[in-house]
């Protein structure tokens, strides 16, 4: 068996996130990875046998880039959470999510929706919104204790709820942004 070309992979996966952001789940199949990619027909079947794997992939390249993301972000700051620095992380990437990277956190919203039917891929996305949590895991709040397990919880649902409210009804709530947001909600559950 000839080696995996992972670029290729990437290539295509990063074409199934534009068309499931795009179309939906339901709009994602072989032919349309292959079209908008720009290879020739039957290059996706492939690398993915099936619709199954292709959703899987899709799935995993939407976490891969989300973890990269986060990793780089945390980079940016040396590793240090104080409470400041952890404050404008979450509101940027929330700022980024529904603007630079909108596509993709459209198309995770989509999967994680499709999750709710599909048990395989919806326990590869809750991966994705843990590591947000996990942002936290090192965090120090005002006292320089760390994050309680339920700033934690919280902290998923304000990056959710609020992902999925830009997402969803982005003319609706354009006066104030998605990283306002979420500096004013970490600002009243987070102690200073």
């Amino acid at each position: 068996m000839p080696p995996v070309n992972q670029q290729r992979r990437d290539a295509l996966a990063d074409a199934a996130i534009a068309i499931v952001a795009k179309e939906g789940t339901h709009g994602l199949s072989h032919r349309s990875v292959d079209e908008t990619a720009a290879v020739p027909k039957g290059t996706t079947s492939n690398y993915f046998r099936s619709r199954d794997a292709l959703l899987e992939a899709t799935v995993r390249r939407v976490v891969q880039l989300h973890f990269e993301w986060i990793s780089q972000l945390r980079a940016e700051r040396d590793g240090t959470l104080d409470r400041t620095a952890l404050v404008e992380i979450l509101a940027q990437v929330l700022d980024e999510s529904v603007t630079v990277h909108k596509d993709r956190y459209r198309a995770m919203m989509e999967l994680l929706l499709e999750g709710t039917r599909r048990p395989e891929l919806h326990a590869t996305l809750v991966d994705t919104f843990t590591s947000g949590v996990r942002l936290l895991q090192d965090a120090k709040v005002a006292d320089g204790s760390e994050a309680s397990e339920k700033q934690r919880h919280l902290l998923r649902v304000i990056y959710v709820g609020t992902l999925f409210s830009y997402i969803v009804l982005p003319e609706e709530l354009q006066a104030i942004g998605p990283g306002e947001t979420t500096m004013t909600f970490l600002n009243a559950f987070l102690p200073h």
